[in-house]
């Protein structure tokens, strides 16, 4: 019985360091992909979705010492093959590192001139966009503020054509929604003044101290978001998801460590005998608690680390030879992190101590009686 307790508590921790390092890399690899299209800092304005920059937002921005990216963010009916979709456009200046663009462009090259557009893989798909296209460009539909009574069509609405010169992927939904464009393009189809942007994306690392600055030498008309605040609701369903999965687990954790429960009441029936010679010899029932005590936290503790050494096995498998595949090409991502060993090893061990614990008051509270039986 002991020895099954043991398989037990092994391979329930290992399946729990096994998804919790799972999760993770799935968590790392969905963050990494966006933090390709995430700035370090956005700066928008909060009287209005636009300002324009000026000389003093300028020479602001070069005191600190930061790489911005003039930005356009605004959103436009797209048209091509028949099929309609709103989509959200977003234009960078040619300060938009390259080392991002290489980052996050799937197929074809990055708008070099006005009327050209990249297209999420999600999009272009739906669509039926294909590359350099000039023949059948995507045609762009925004609605003009009104100015008074409208007598044509054409009134209501700024429209543009553009060819998608390439292909971006990130993740489902900005695959699905975005389209990138040339900043001049955007500029002429959301009729914006030539120093009038939705906001300033600052890229490279950034210090909270930096941070703080810049917030106080823009005042208090401008809205300052670190990553975090840029993407606070995927940051929250990340969390939530991460400790759903670590109670489920520890659930399952839980249940195998109650089959140890059973397996040392077995050890204390199959050894009465013995217990009975040692208790004529003086052996108290608080010392034989303590031996039942140390003896479930002994095959909790050599339990779990057993557990842990199979599942990083099992992980190191999978990081070297892609057992496992989210698509073809795609391994299913995994991640090394202390935290979740820790949390693994903490989470078997307190509860088998609980176990081992209840089981000793058990056999203290009725060892004479059981004794006599």
């Amino acid at each position: 019985m002991s020895v099954l307790a043991l398989l037990g508590i092994v391979f329930s921790a290992a399946a729990m360091i096994i998804v919790l390092s799972g999760f993770s890399g799935l968590k790392n690899y969905s963050l990494e992909f966006l933090s390709y299209a995430s700035p370090e800092l956005e700066i928008s304005s909060k009287k209005g979705k636009r300002f324009v920059f000026n000389e003093n937002m300028k020479s602001v921005l070069s005191e600190s010492n930061l790489d911005y990216v003039k930005c356009i963010s605004e959103r436009a009916v797209m048209s091509i093959n028949g099929g309609k979709k709103i989509v959200s456009i977003k234009s960078l200046d040619e300060n938009f590192p390259k080392r991002n663009i290489d980052s996050i462009l799937y197929a074809g090259s990055w708008p070099k001139k006005g009327e050209e557009v990249v297209v999420g893989w999600g999009l272009a798909y739906d669509l039926g966009v294909s590359l350099n296209n000039y023949e059948n460009p995507i045609n762009f539909f925004v609605p003009v503020p009104g100015k008074g009574q409208a007598f044509q069509a054409k009134d209501l609405y700024s429209s543009r054509t553009a060819v998608s010169s390439g292909i971006f992927n990130l993740n489902e939904e900005l695959n699905n929604n975005l389209v990138y464009a040339d900043f001049l393009f955007a500029q002429k189809l959301f009729e914006m003044k030539k120093n009038e942007i939705n906001s300033i994306e600052v890229y490279g690392s950034v210090s909270e101290k930096t941070t703080e600055g810049l917030k106080s030498l823009l005042g208090n008309d401008f809205y300052v978001k670190t990553k975090l605040e840029q993407n606070e609701i995927l940051y929250k369903m990340l969390k939530t998801e991460e400790l759903a999965v670590f109670l489920i687990f520890s659930l399952i954790v839980v249940v195998a460590l109650f089959n140890m429960f059973g397996a040392l009441i077995m050890i204390f029936l199959e050894k009465k005998s013995n217990l009975k010679t040692l208790s004529v010899l003086g052996l108290t029932k608080e010392k034989i608690g303590v031996l039942f005590t140390f003896q479930g936290l002994y095959i909790t503790v050599f339990g779990c680390f057993g557990g842990l050494v199979l599942g990083s096995i099992l992980l190191s498998l999978q990081n070297y030879f892609s057992i496992l595949n989210l698509a073809p090409n795609l391994p299913y991502p995994v991640s090394f992190e202390l935290k979740n060993f820790l949390l693994t090893f903490i989470i078997v061990v307190i509860v088998g101590a609980i176990v081992s614990y209840s089981v000793s008051m058990l056999i203290r509270k009725n060892f004479t009686k059981s004794l006599q039986q």
